[in-house]
């Protein structure tokens, strides 16, 4: 490891720890609905009681659609753009 990758790291470690303890404060006082009670991230919701309907799960669907569209065509414009580069040089 060289030392500048060292306090960089040490550096990135010491903000998340400075940021991570701000949530944990600013949850903690019940302003973040679920979160909070009980932990920052809670992985158990089972007493609450929440439904979702189509027309919730519409927009998530539609974003999936255009990520994966978006995704496969970034994925084609790279592929030949390093063909033609390797082609190249």
């Amino acid at each position: 490891w060289r030392s500048a990758l060292l306090w960089r790291t040490f550096f990135a470690t010491a903000v998340v720890a400075v940021v991570l303890r701000a949530f944990i404060e600013y949850c903690g006082s019940g302003n973040c609905g679920l979160f909070g009670k009980g932990g920052l991230i809670m992985f158990d919701v089972s007493t609450a009681e929440v439904r979702y309907s189509m027309v919730d799960l519409l927009p998530i669907i539609i974003l999936g659609i255009i990520g994966g569209v978006l995704g496969s065509l970034y994925n084609h414009l790279l592929d030949k753009i390093l063909r033609i580069y390797s082609f190249i040089n």
